[in-house]
């Protein structure tokens, strides 16, 4: 899944053979929110309802919906469905960028599957390759771009204190609004959708590529526990699975997970095992931004999840925001030091790097301009230390250059973008001047590099 970019063009090429729209990330990728009863292609698009009704006649519904079949259909006629916006934004900047659309392109999960795809009708149901789950929204950590849809321990500080007061009245992370977008988890005992997944799992097992465990926090979940249980006593030798975690749950917790992470393993019962991590900068940083996250904890649960486990690899997913820039270089030397230390063939430890779209106000796009050369040291230091094997790898600078490209080309072009950028700058003071509050935290003590920025949107907000 994170192949050499030389491979890219040639993925572009096979996509646009087909359309210039055409992505298979449609057909063979599905995140599937099971405690919300939605699912998407890709991160970037938003997660769209699944039917009852249609997961009730055919469990495969959890991925092959309506909706999506319709947009299947589209990007097979060369059209561009709007929630890929993000894509199409990219790909059309003046100079030649690369896309999502591409660097899925190019994936092992994709490329066996091309023939299949574009040989089929846009309505049939396919199973995917790779796959994400998440079966419930407990979780222990409030991570600041998050919200109650993903944690239960963010419904507990709302339902305590509220929503967070933002531009025109806006109650940021309400529940009373969550409610209404259908955005609240499924509490109940009973989830028909995590039923149904029950259903599909002997079909859906059997092309599975790539299996990715996600949450809330998994190692707080039974459904985590009970799937790998499943795979222990029915070893899956195609599958390459992973499980994510914030490596923030007590050490007995953590016990059970490698007590059953490692027969699996070491028996040889998946084709590869790899732990997801989030960490989207390093430090104290990163402590702020992941509320609940007691780094020193979670550098342990590392080097004991890599020196265990010599043989499963690990990445840290970054989704990389406005409060990742200007601590990021530390991270990027500390997985390098990881790398040097732990690195092997056939274990690999890799940083992934989506951007976050949202909440806007803490995205990269909501920063003044000279981040964006706090954003070229950053290429810079990583250009410099490419090397395959313990550096950076050349495609992690590839989708660094391509946030920066993002950040680039959401900068205002007219008065109204204008007054909505500081619109997000006014909501970025007043989010975490009220996160101080709840919370105990200080930004600009954490954050004395960003004390301009942070009075530039105090004086907007007053």
């Amino acid at each position: 899944m994170f192949n050499d970019p030389s491979s890219i063009e040639e993925a572009v090429q096979k996509l646009n053979a087909v359309s210039p729209s055409f992505c298979m990330a449609k057909w063979m990728h599905s995140t599937i929110h099971l405690n919300l009863g939605r699912t998407h292609s890709c991160h970037l698009p938003h997660h769209h309802v699944i039917p009852l009704k249609e997961i009730k006649k055919n469990p495969s519904a959890l991925h092959n919906t309506s909706y999506k079949k319709d947009l299947r259909k589209m990007m097979l006629k060369g059209k561009r469905p709007s929630e890929c916006q993000t894509c199409w934004d990219i790909e059309d900047l003046p100079e030649k960028r690369y896309s999502d659309r591409h660097f899925r392109g190019q994936d092992s999960w994709i490329k066996p599957f091309y023939e299949e795809v574009t040989s089929s009708k846009w309505d049939k149901d396919i199973n995917p390759s790779y796959l994400e789950v998440s079966f419930s929204s407990t979780c222990n950590f409030k991570c600041s771009y998050c919200g109650p849809t993903y944690s239960t321990a963010w419904i507990q500080e709302i339902e305590e204190k509220g929503g967070y007061k933002l531009s025109n009245f806006t109650d940021h992370q309400s529940l009373f609004w969550l409610k209404a977008q259908g955005l609240m988890p499924i509490t109940d005992e009973v989830n028909p959708y995590v039923d149904a997944f029950w259903k599909w799992w002997p079909t859906l097992k059997k092309q599975l590529m790539f299996f990715r465990l996600t949450g809330g926090e998994p190692l707080l979940i039974p459904d985590t526990f009970k799937l790998l249980s499943l795979i222990d006593e029915e070893p899956l030798p195609h599958l390459e699975l992973s499980v994510n975690s914030n490596l923030g749950v007590p050490e007995k917790q953590f016990d059970k997970f490698m007590t059953l992470t490692k027969s699996i393993v070491e028996n040889k019962k998946v084709k590869h095992f790899m732990m997801h991590t989030s960490l989207d900068t390093y430090g104290s940083h990163a402590e702020y931004i992941r509320h609940g996250l007691d780094f020193k904890r979670f550098e342990g649960y590392v080097e004991r999840y890599l020196t265990e486990l010599p043989t499963s690899s690990i990445s840290f997913t970054c989704t990389f925001n406005a409060l990742s820039v200007v601590g990021f270089i530390p991270f990027l030397e500390w997985v390098i030091s990881l790398r040097k230390r732990f690195a092997s063939v056939g274990r690999q430890i890799y940083i992934d790097l989506p951007h976050l779209k949202y909440p806007m106000f803490m995205s990269c796009a909501a920063l003044t301009p000279d981040y964006q050369e706090h954003m070229k040291k950053i290429i810079a230091f990583m250009e410099e230390r490419e090397d395959n094997r313990f550096g950076i790898k050349p495609a992690e600078t590839l989708k660094m250059r391509r946030i920066l490209d993002w950040m680039e080309s959401k900068q205002p072009q007219n008065k109204k973008d204008e007054q909505e950028l500081y619109k997000h700058q006014r909501d970025f003071y007043s989010f975490f001047s009220e996160h101080d509050k709840r919370r105990g935290t200080d930004f600009l003590k954490t954050f004395p590099e960003m004390k301009d920025f942070y009075e530039h949107c105090r004086k907007l907000a007053d």
